[in-house]
């Protein structure tokens, strides 16, 4: 799935458009990341819902923003192992009706539930 200029796609060293808005501070709203982890321009990291080890694709679609220490405390292990419902609907509600530019955080919550869904998470926690 394509996304204006956050196209699914990352180059080496993981510089990919979610980091770099970031970054960049044009997401004043999120201020934690996927675990629950609280992030800083210094700290923030992504995080392959599923591990590039283990076949996870370098996209928007299994990218979250997470703290460097929560990202290596994980460090390839499946994602049902670390997985906080709570966390992650604090995480995605960040994004709610978020634009900057053509990323559409709808659109991107949508995106990282289909994937923890197929990841084997029940996604009915965003719903409660």
């Amino acid at each position: 799935m394509r996304v204006g200029i956050i196209d699914n796609q990352t180059s080496f060293g993981y510089s990919h458009p979610l980091k770099t808005l970031y970054k960049k501070r044009k997401f004043p709203s999120v201020k934690y990341g996927f675990y629950g982890d609280t992030l800083t321009i210094k700290n923030v990291s992504l995080e392959h819902l599923r591990a590039r080890s283990k076949g996870g694709r370098s996209e928007l679609s299994n990218y979250v923003l997470a703290s460097r220490e929560q990202n290596g405390a994980r460090g390839n292990d499946d994602i049902r192992e670390h997985f906080k419902p709570k966390a992650a609907k604090r995480y995605l509600d960040q994004f709610l009706d978020v634009r900057v530019g053509s990323f559409d955080g709808n659109k991107y919550i949508l995106m990282i539930l289909n994937t923890l869904k197929k990841l084997g998470i029940d996604v009915s926690f965003y719903f409660k």
